[in-house]
């Protein structure tokens, strides 16, 4: 190769500069105040479906459990794992059918990103006392739409 040639691939090959750079680290910097703001929430609503599995894991079945035992129980769960949201404490709900009883913590968190953005999660956690093993995901029938 001649020495022009070669002298030509290294002034293509210089790399990033500073604007490239700037641009990859306000991006990374973006992604990385993003997961700052959400993994924590989805990680207190992996407490909130540990407290709902741990009502059937008890000695005493939901059915037989008063709707305060379940209030109160579900609370000290929360209280103990730091669960800080109002949302998993003030959206408990509990429907007794004849067979069965459904607990629901349905609710959503924010958190602000930056300026006047924030970021909403919604979630829903459901207990079928007929269904135990599928635990805290809403239980949408075979013939629904």
């Amino acid at each position: 190769m001649s020495t022009m040639h070669t002298v030509k691939l290294i002034k293509h090959q210089r790399g990033l500069g500073m604007i490239q750079w700037a641009l990859v680290i306000a991006i990374a910097g973006f992604f990385l105040l993003f997961a700052f703001k959400v993994v924590p929430m989805y990680a207190e609503n992996r407490y909130v479906e540990a407290a709902l599995r741990s009502l059937e894991g008890g000695g005493e079945r939901v059915e037989q459990m008063t709707d305060v035992e379940i209030r109160k129980k579900l609370t000290n769960f929360y209280m103990i794992n730091n669960v800080r949201s109002e949302g998993p404490t003030k959206n408990i709900k509990i429907l007794r059918e004849s067979e069965k009883v459904l607990v629901t913590v349905d609710y959503e968190t924010r958190a602000p990103l930056f300026y006047n953005i924030d970021v909403i999660l919604t979630f829903q956690n459901h207990l079928d006392s007929s269904r135990p093993g599928q635990c805290c995901r809403p239980f949408i029938p075979l013939n629904a739409k």
